[in-house]
């Protein structure tokens, strides 16, 4: 059963992590979270403490973290209206720049408050977005390659976001696997393994806690006209392992 990444340091870091009594498989990327959601870089200061996360991947994440330093935002820009140093973008035609030099433009975002429930764990959705992304470098390139497993990214690019609460009403800890597949309006589909990210793999939450995880993906048919989405809940574990529960049927997101 696949974990799939961790945020640090305001990076991600997107590496396989499997549960006890399977395989290890690791594949890291990293890709700066204002190509994802903003917020996630003003908050995310700490190393989180889930036990799924390994030593070996802080240490790839900070010596990334001094590489991604070199882009540097241009001081016409900086004096744009539109231009958001830091923070969330919230109003139509707002960018910010990634530490990798892409530049993202919020092109819709629709508030939405529904609650899915799948094995005592709740998950409350709370925003959708779709941003614009131009990668100024070639390195934004890679990078957003790497976070989004693909090679078809060449240029300019969309994003679709799920921001989300997860809560345990378990009585005990467990381990989700987050988000697991997402399916559009438009014909695509997608899973990690093909242009989808989620930050609540592997997120580990102790009896009552809850935490905010989102959900990125690479939408390539007529992304401004997306009305509603289909994502499926992944599996509960215990911290051992065991299947508490099995991954949800898809539920539906609407973006109107």
């Amino acid at each position: 059963m696949l974990l799939k990444r961790s945020i640090f340091g305001g990076l991600l870091l997107i590496s396989g992590l499997l549960l006890s009594g399977c395989t290890a498989k690791s594949t890291p990327s990293y890709h700066k979270t204002a190509a994802q959601f903003e917020s996630e870089s003003a908050t995310s200061k700490k190393v989180p403490k889930d036990k799924t996360a390994k030593a070996s991947s802080v240490k790839a994440s900070s010596s990334t973290k001094t590489k991604l330093k070199s882009f540097k935002v241009p001081k016409k820009v900086q004096h744009d209206k539109n231009y958001i140093k830091s923070g969330q973008l919230t109003k139509d035609k707002q960018y910010t720049y990634d530490q990798a030099g892409t530049k993202v433009s919020l092109t819709e975002v629709k508030p939405t408050t529904k609650t899915v429930t799948n094995g005592q764990v709740s998950f409350k959705f709370t925003q959708i977005r779709i941003l614009k992304n131009q990668p100024a470098t070639k390195t934004a390139l890679k990078m957003a390659n790497q976070a989004l497993n693909t090679d078809q990214i060449k240029g300019t690019y969309y994003t679709l976001q799920l921001k989300y609460t997860v809560t345990n009403h378990r009585n005990a800890t467990i381990n989700i696997d987050g988000i697991t597949a997402l399916k559009t309006d438009q014909g695509q589909a997608l899973t990690p393994a093909t242009q989808m990210y989620d930050s609540g793999a592997g997120t580990q939450l102790t009896k009552g806690s809850h935490k905010s995880r989102f959900t990125m993906a690479l939408v390539t048919s007529a992304p401004t006209k997306i009305k509603h989405v289909d994502v499926i809940l992944g599996g509960i574990f215990t911290p051992s392992g065991k299947t508490l529960a099995k991954a949800s049927a898809f539920q539906t997101l609407t973006l109107n």
